[in-house]
């Protein structure tokens, strides 16, 4: 297998994967409520509590850290826990909230779609460093403290491009993550308005994938109870990324 079909084999398991997850407990459509926290507040979620889920069978008390979660009492970083037929997801992205996840609510009629892999959209490039505290516009009120760690460049269509690659600096993001998040000239015509992000891999000599096969929507483009990153402003690109996840249908 030359390593184009290979490339195509693994980004359509990885589609039909995601499209499994999506009709699973824990995806975005089972979201049905988003509760925030303030740093230091103790919310009680379940039979009688603060949020009252009256068929949950318990309760957990869940206060909000600088750097986590306290769920009764012990110490636990972003995630999901199991409360009788709920998930909750702990969510602390400079902006701590539960969001309950209730795998019996009626599911949406949104089903994810993408382009045809293209091969013309993978590049193998080197990071330009360039370490910089920034911060990220959000989807909530709040900022998102980020770094951006350098620039990629590409040429798509011959024209030159750069972007912005990006590491958040948040409660239980690896120390290796590095993500593009942008926007195109698909943007709110056939790809989500807000942008696409694509998390970056690894390549030898020091270089890396970006593949725009692999961009995906936030969690936005499905549900209102999740805080997604805005892409910055140097990563609007004046091209067309004919690549990877489209609006649902």
């Amino acid at each position: 297998m030359n390593p184009t079909d290979e490339n195509v084999r693994e980004s359509d398991e990885s589609r039909e994967s995601y499209r499994e997850w999506l009709s699973g407990p824990e995806s975005f459509l089972a979201a049905v409520a988003r509760h925030e926290m303030a740093v230091g507040q103790i919310l009680q979620v379940g039979a009688g509590g603060d949020v009252d889920l009256a068929d949950a069978g318990a309760k957990l008390t869940i206060a909000a850290t600088e750097d986590g979660f306290r769920v009764d009492g012990l110490k636990r970083g972003p995630g999901i826990l199991r409360l009788g037929r709920y998930r909750l997801r702990l969510s602390h992205q400079n902006a701590p909230a539960v969001v309950i996840l209730d795998p019996d609510a009626a599911r949406s009629a949104l089903a994810p779609r993408w382009y045809p892999y293209d091969p013309a959209y993978r590049f193998i490039v080197a990071l330009e460093a360039d370490a910089q505290k920034i911060a990220l516009g959000s989807t909530r009120t709040q900022d998102r403290a980020a770094e951006r760690v350098g620039w990629f460049s590409f040429t798509v269509d011959g024209r030159d491009c750069r972007v912005a690659a990006t590491r958040l600096l948040e409660p239980g993001v690896p120390a290796d993550s590095l993500q593009i998040f942008f926007r195109d000239r698909t943007s709110g015509r056939e790809t989500y308005e807000l942008g696409r992000y694509l998390d970056i891999e690894p390549f030898e000599g020091g270089r890396h994938v970006v593949d725009f096969n692999r961009a995906y929507n936030p969690a936005c483009a499905y549900s209102p109870h999740y805080n997604c990153p805005v892409p910055p402003s140097e990563n609007r690109l004046l091209i067309a990324i004919k690549a990877g996840e489209m609006t649902p249908r």
